[in-house]
């Protein structure tokens, strides 16, 4: 079968759009003269803008009349091969209605009727996944991670950046309280980096963060009132692609599981993760400058269980043992 347009429908969480890379990366080596296009959500289209796997970028447009002219843009396009990363049945329908001549995706009864190859799920949505579903089509994978894969072209509109810094992305939103760690404790190792490292503290994260993001500046002037710790608060004021640039610079990344994390990690920066109720085997960072930090407990990982009120994995994390996974990446660098 000639493959000549292929189709990727992404999955709507940036670290599985940073996953779903070297997929892209091997569709290209596979089918080296082929058009490839992505189905994207809007505010992920900025991280393959100057991708050099991707030909065209499509926005999943949330109304009717956008949903409807994407499936007809779908359909026109004639692809040889189309996969789906997401499950869901809108992405489903979208797939049922391009007409493409081979579907592939994943297991999800009972719209996965629709594909002509799938494969199971295991764990979270991860590359161990889309490496399955690629096996399972015949395409050889000769890299087998993202790093070095996201190509983001964007001088940072951000200014006055100190010289030495630490990206802190807590991400504690409502949603993800499951995952979170004590803002006292990310202010005391933040104190630490600076006075070992002269590393000043640069807070990301979108808007829903700044309850947790503002905490921790909290702690850090009403703790230690004596450090003069410049803290650099850009919660809810980056993009992605703006992020990125920020990103690549960092001396080190300390923050939660999370799609800012695997940007870093494919960065390839010092890397601290911080787990609890998710799995590093599948969505730890992939690069060889990274930590995770965890506690071996016998109801972790529980997949993002929100009925659990003691979150134990997390709050067993100390800062003594979260700041020397820090040293034995900074000291490294020396």
């Amino acid at each position: 079968m000639d493959i000549e347009k292929i189709c990727v429908i992404h999955l709507n969480q940036i670290g599985d759009l940073v996953f779903s890379l070297p997929l892209l990366r091997a569709l290209k080596d596979a089918f080296p003269g082929a058009v490839i296009h992505s189905v994207v959500k809007p505010y992920l289209k900025g991280l393959l803008e100057d991708s050099p796997y991707v030909e065209s970028i499509f926005i999943r447009d949330k109304s009717y009349t956008g949903r409807l002219d994407l499936a007809k843009r779908l359909r026109s396009n004639g692809y040889d091969l189309l996969i789906s990363l997401a499950r869901s049945q809108e992405a489903m329908l979208l797939t049922a209605m391009s007409g493409a001549r081979k579907k592939a995706g994943f297991v999800h009864f009972p719209w996965d009727k629709v594909l002509d190859v799938k494969e199971t799920v295991a764990g979270h949505n991860c590359w161990i996944n889309n490496a399955r579903l690629l096996e399972k089509l015949g395409v050889n994978i000769i890299k087998n991670d993202y790093v070095g894969l996201l190509k983001v072209q964007h001088e940072s509109s951000v200014r006055g950046l100190p010289e030495k810094y630490v990206i802190i992305s807590a991400g504690a939103s409502r949603r993800r309280l499951v995952k979170a760690w004590d803002e006292e404790k990310y202010a005391d190792v933040i104190v630490s980096l600076h006075r070992e490292y002269g590393l000043s503290p640069v807070l990301v994260g979108g808007g829903d963060t700044l309850e947790c993001n503002g905490l921790i500046s909290r702690h850090l002037s009403e703790s230690f009132p004596g450090e003069k710790i410049e803290v650099i608060d850009l919660t809810g004021a980056l993009g992605l692609r703006e992020l990125y640039p920020l990103l690549e610079r960092a001396d080190l990344f300390l923050g939660i599981d999370s799609g800012v994390m695997h940007m870093a990690s494919a960065a390839d920066i010092p890397v601290v993760a911080l787990f609890g109720p998710t799995d590093p085997y599948y969505v730890g960072p992939q690069n060889r400058e990274s930590i995770v930090v965890r506690k071996d407990m016998k109801c972790a990982p529980c997949y993002l269980n929100r009925s659990c009120k003691d979150i134990d994995c997390m709050r067993a994390l100390g800062a003594d043992a979260v700041m020397d996974a820090c040293r034995s990446l900074l000291d490294g660098k020396k």
